[in-house]
């Protein structure tokens, strides 16, 4: 759904290559690339828009926050073309969005319970108020190899601020 999720603070805006008929985005939603890699050569060099949990480390190369939209604009069949994304700098600049469950976090005691733990973009397909996908932040702790940390948020408003792993810009390490 557009704008789910934003990037505060430091961040690089990045062109990622989005390949002919990939499924559409909007600004505001997560890109990633699930490559692999052999010899140094990713057998794909193409980001889609995140259909799963999502970064994994190891398993997804996080592509940023889409800040240009799906060419064509409108309907229709996706072209191949570049497009804008905003990548935060690596355990410096914030990547904001709701929480999964705000619930868990509005409180200062809860939030400070889940601040330092380690977690993932939550994917729905379906969350979206427009009935498309639905891009939060799990407020419950993720595996090691979950590519965001939890670092702040708004009690009042239900949104949790994530820093990113280095690693999650990698697919190939753990």
């Amino acid at each position: 759904m557009r704008g789910d999720l934003s990037v505060i603070g430091p961040q690089a805006v990045i062109t990622r290559r989005i390949g002919a008929s990939a499924t559409r985005y909007e600004v505001g939603e997560p890109l990633h690339s699930v490559a692999t890699s052999s010899s140094g050569a990713a057998s794909a060099n193409v980001h889609v828009l995140a259909a799963a949990d999502t970064p994994v480390i190891g398993t997804h190369r996080f592509g940023g926050v889409a800040i240009s939209r799906c060419l064509p604009l409108a309907t229709g069949t996706v072209v191949a073309h570049e497009a804008k994304a905003a990548c935060p700098v690596p355990y410096v600049g914030r990547l904001r969005g709701k929480a999964e469950t705000a619930a868990s976090i509005d409180t200062s005691s809860e939030l400070i319970g889940v601040t330092g733990d380690y977690t993932l973009i939550d994917y729905s397909a379906t969350g979206g108020a427009d009935g498309g996908e639905l891009y939060t932040i799990k407020e419950a702790a993720s595996a090691d190899t979950s590519g965001l940390e939890i670092v702040g948020g708004n009690t009042a408003l239900g949104l949790l601020d994530v820093v990113v792993d280095a690693r999650a810009y990698r697919h190939d390490v753990s």
